[in-house]
């Protein structure tokens, strides 16, 4: 959906997108994503998120690149071996139902993650980091409407030798309607702190394959890439099952003028409240 989800997010991967949403888990979300970019480069995350009570939820997560070998060379240009640069980040994250804003019309949720980010390149470096995030849901006669405002990667950046760098912090301002039951529409604006903004957008449309069998298909636009690698490299599509409380979860990118294309494969667990709560998926 183009990474226009901070208004949508509502399990476990939230964490990413925006904390705010673990506050619709209704008990368990479990979530273990898989991408496959270019030149071999693999990225894996996996997240789980428990209800603690009514209006609060807990969640932790890990997140792993992989960059595969690269041969390593002098200043003379003679291989010296290779060698395997990699990163990791543990992330733990609450979202809570603020009550006190929230009445018939609108649901209010906060939420915040903390970040530790581990590189193992030639050298070792970390930082420390944090998102905030926001979420409302408006409820309309035969709509719902949500928004969104997170602050992601607050914090300390890496430092591999006598400079420090500086966290990729950015602003997301996102939106989501039900235009009708089966189609979700959303759009976002995101304003990196060292970068030019960008937006995207997506859709999503499901349908009920059986009682306890649904279908949907995706699709999206980001325009970050645009200047750089052109107008394909903004689009993307996806198809997801969901059977009971496990999901199965599909999306394609082409990589534009790199000439290739990402794949990303999630499974994620969803188990429903045993009883009625405050919470409401509507």
């Amino acid at each position: 959906m183009g990474g226009a989800y901070s208004a949508a997010t509502n399990d476990a991967s939230s964490l990413y997108w925006n904390p705010a949403g673990l506050s619709q888990v209704p008990r368990l979300s479990a979530t273990f994503l898989h991408a496959q970019y270019i030149a071999g480069v693999t990225y894996n995350a996996t997240s789980v998120a428990r209800r603690v009570n009514d209006s609060s939820v807990l969640a932790f997560g890990v997140r792993y690149l992989d960059y595969g070998a690269i041969t390593r060379t002098d200043i003379n240009g003679l291989s010296k071996g290779e060698f395997h640069p990699r990163s990791y980040l543990a992330e733990l994250g609450w979202g809570q139902s603020i009550y006190d804003l929230s009445d018939s019309e609108v649901d209010v949720a906060m939420g915040v993650t903390v970040k530790y980010l581990n590189t193992d390149l030639l050298e070792h470096a970390h930082g420390y980091g944090g998102d905030l995030g926001l979420h409302s849901r408006f409820y309309g006669t035969s709509q719902t409407y949500d928004v969104s405002l997170v602050l992601q990667n607050l914090g300390v950046g890496q430092r591999f030798d006598k400079v420090r760098d500086t966290l990729p912090t950015r602003l997301r301002f996102g939106g989501g309607v039900r235009a009708i039951k089966p189609l979700l529409l959303t759009i976002e604006g995101i304003a990196p702190i060292n970068n030019s903004p960008y937006g995207a957008a997506g859709m999503e449309y499901t349908v009920d394959i059986q009682k306890s069998m649904q279908g949907a298909v995706r699709a999206g636009l980001n325009t970050m890439t645009y200047d750089s690698l052109g107008m394909a490299s903004i689009l993307n599509f996806g198809f997801g099952i969901k059977m009971s409380d496990l999901s199965f979860d599909y999306s394609f990118a082409p990589a534009g003028e790199l000439r290739g294309q990402m794949h990303r494969v999630s499974i994620s667990f969803n188990l429903p409240a045993k009883t009625s709560r405050r919470y409401r998926e509507r």
